[in-house]
């Protein structure tokens, strides 16, 4: 809830260009450039709207006419960087970015999300999905001055539906994972051992130590570290990978799984904030590469189940699941092995 006036001004600013009538003219203004990486112009639509949601992104390409065209832009629709990620770039960007360099590190999350489509939209169009270009034929409506109720009205309806997701899917989701981080329980506590045998440890530490134990015993914990082997490549750790279990249901999960894995609820950069420890627990190479690998890799359930649906297969949407996950470890393993090479 803390992420939902972002969220507002994310869907306001959709609706202002919307209503105005000035999406229709930009579809028709990059239709030559999106045809060089074998997209439509109407493509642009959809992927405007994915910067929303891609599911409402999704339902959109029912205006293009070419299946190949339809199943392109489906496919790297995710590339989009949804309002679900907003909230991840609001705790990782200040947390490994100094504040002269967050505005633009997040500009370039973004950009990296529309080069990546681009590039993956070209490469689909020349080996699984070839074909010709269908032809651009469109009416554009008159520009008009937006109306405050209308606005208002689809700002509120698309932040009702972020809503109902955090407070059905993404807390069920919640629940679930942190009994998933709570249980079992250890049986003993090897910092008890310690004090027992007359080591010295403050009370804070005591409790973190604990609580780390109590991580490590459950059955995130135990996932975590069974899958930890295949992202070590990627500069992750057990914790963020029990993370990022969650966020293969819905993206927005991440952040308070992040806060249950620490036993944190402020996000805040306070002394026991949840940016502060991520920043002094991991380096900024590893915080690119956990950005880049939440931006490309697999969305949300909904987005793979709303693909079937449109799509009318399930091999595509296995292959967005799949494909973006690959792909997401893909680059996000050059970026932090490349970056270990620099001086």
């Amino acid at each position: 809830l803390v992420f939902l006036p972002n969220i507002l001004l994310l869907f306001l600013g959709l609706a202002l260009l919307e209503d105005s009538g000035y999406m229709a003219r930009a579809a028709f203004l990059t239709d030559r450039a999106m045809h060089r990486f074998g997209l439509h112009g109407k493509s642009f639509l959809p992927m405007m709207t994915g910067f929303g949601c891609t599911v409402p992104g999704i339902l959109a390409t029912r205006t293009l006419e070419n299946e190949r065209d339809r199943l392109t832009t489906m496919l790297v629709l995710p590339l989009m960087s949804c309002g679900a990620r907003l909230p991840i770039w609001m705790l990782l960007v200040p947390a490994f970015f100094p504040p002269a360099f967050r505005a633009p590190a997040l500009g370039a999350i973004y950009a990296s999300g529309v080069a990546l489509a681009l590039l993956l939209a070209l490469l689909l169009r020349r080996t699984i999905l070839p074909g010709d270009d269908a032809p651009f034929v469109m009416e554009l409506p008159p520009y008009r001055v937006p109306t405050v109720k209308s606005v208002v009205l689809k700002m509120l309806d698309r932040g009702g539906v972020y809503l109902r997701k955090a407070g059905t899917v993404i807390l069920g989701i919640s629940i679930l994972l942190w009994a998933a981080t709570s249980f079992p329980k250890p049986s003993s506590y090897a910092v008890d051992a310690r004090l027992a045998a007359g080591e010295t440890i403050s009370p804070p530490d005591t409790a973190a130590a604990r609580a780390a134990e109590d991580l490590e015993a459950s059955l995130a914990g135990r996932a975590g570290r069974l899958l930890e082997p295949a992202f070590a490549p990627l500069g992750f750790d057990a914790k963020l990978v029990t993370a990022m279990i969650g966020a293969f249901a819905a993206k927005e999960v991440f952040v308070a799984q992040m806060g249950i894995v620490y036993a944190i609820s402020d996000a805040g950069e306070g002394p026991g904030g949840l940016r502060t420890r991520l920043a002094r627990d991991y380096p900024p190479l590893v915080g690119a590469s956990l950005i880049l690998f939440l931006l490309v890799a697999t969305p949300c359930m909904a987005t793979v189940a709303v693909t079937r649906r449109e799509s009318g297969r399930w091999r595509w949407a296995l292959l967005q699941l799949f494909g973006l996950t690959s792909l997401a470890w893909l680059v996000a393993t050059l970026v932090f092995q490349a970056g270990r090479l620099l001086p």
